[in-house]
């Protein structure tokens, strides 16, 4: 064969191998363009470029109404499992249905159980006070015995009255008995009408006290001057900055009392009732009443993406790993979710190929090793 015709041909084989390769990839995301070695034999050889990938991995699916392989069918109430099957509402009790591992059940929240296995009625159970799942479903309290706060029985230093365990010697509805109400003794010559028959002194009560009914201060007030029986409790111990949750017990300058306790440690400073930090409280940020801008929620009822954030009296915006502010509108805040966006997987402005239907899955478009054709 003449030499000039057979670089001719090898020029056609190379130049036809070359536009299978090409065609072969045609949704490519990063195609370098080499061309398959001719002196190996005629395969389908592995791939270096990334072709787009619309199978969705598990556990994610594509289910109706969701973008591209955006359902977790493992947590989703609404698809758990596989598309189209929801978990059941719930019709009466309380508890919340969730899906965990593609299976529903209820969360009760503490003092309540599912006992009966049924979803639709939740966890209809008070584990605190049924005597047939006291405390746990299915553990059972004698017949004698009250089931109380989820325990069988009263504990020590209570004592039952009718269906509760009562504290006889600091009760003021069962004092040294049950039913026995702690009064003002009828009787003027009484020895607790301490400061004469039938004097009582300013903000004190009849209180029960080491199982007796005395004359006592008002929760929260105090006998500061020990002149009981002239002004009574005279001192507010809950709001006194002197006598602070006790007599004599005085706040550090700079502090205030705010229900028994000093309030304001060094580097915070009052706002209100409260004490803040200004250099990082995005409601007082760099001063009291200067609430950062920006909403902490995408949409009512759905869970924080991100927030204001006050750095060193200064305000910011932050969002949440995952999520991101790619509209810029801080009205809505992160309002992205860069973990399943098509138009934003992983970054603002980074795009998956949507006409193709590639999907965004766990932050990365969906690829897969492009094929190449065979080389004839």
């Amino acid at each position: 064969m003449p030499l000039r015709l057979l670089s001719r041909r090898l020029v056609s084989v190379a130049s036809t191998a070359l536009v299978l390769a090409a065609a072969a990839c045609a949704h490519s995301v990063d195609d370098p363009g080499v061309a398959p070695d001719l002196g190996v034999p005629a395969t389908r050889p592995e791939a270096k470029n990334a072709c787009v990938e619309t199978t969705c991995p598990a556990p994610w699916a594509t289910c109706p109404g969701a973008a591209p392989c955006t359902v977790d069918v493992r947590s989703d109430v609404r698809n758990c499992g596989a598309c189209g099957n929801p978990c059941p509402r719930l019709v009466g009790g309380t508890g919340t249905v969730l899906c965990v591992d593609g299976a529903c059940q209820v969360a009760c929240a503490a003092g309540n159980g599912d006992c009966n296995g049924l979803l639709t009625d939740g966890c209809e159970t008070r584990l605190e006070d049924d005597p047939k799942n006291c405390g746990g479903c299915g553990i059972s309290c004698d017949e004698t015995s009250l089931c109380w706060r989820g325990a069988c029985g009263c504990p020590k230093g209570f004592t039952q009255c009718g269906t509760e365990c009562k504290k006889l010697d600091a009760d003021d509805d069962n004092c040294a008995a049950c039913g026995q109400r702690c009064t003002a003794p009828a009787d003027p010559s009484d020895p607790r009408w301490i400061c004469g028959p039938e004097v009582t002194p300013p903000e004190t009560k009849w209180t029960c006290a080491n199982s007796s009914c005395d004359l006592q201060c008002k929760p929260g007030r105090g006998d500061c001057n020990k002149q009981f029986c002239a002004d009574g409790c005279e001192i507010d111990l809950l709001r006194d900055p002197q006598n602070c949750g006790a007599c004599g017990n005085a706040c550090e300058a700079g502090q205030f009392c705010a229900n028994g306790t000093c309030l304001c440690p060094p580097g915070t400073v009052r706002c209100g009732d409260a004490c803040v930090d200004t250099s990082k409280d995005p409601l007082n940020c760099g001063a009291c009443g200067y609430s950062c801008p920006g909403s902490y929620a995408m949409r009512p009822g759905q869970p924080s993406t991100g927030g204001p954030l006050c750095d060193d009296g200064e305000c910011k915006y932050v969002c949440f790993p995952g999520y991101a502010d790619c509209d810029k509108d801080l009205d809505n805040g992160c309002e992205t979710d860069l973990t399943k966006s098509q138009r934003h997987c992983g970054a603002c402005g980074t795009s998956c190929d949507v006409k193709a239907g590639q999907p965004c899955v766990a932050g990365a478009c969906l690829t897969k090793p492009c094929e190449i054709g065979p080389v004839r």
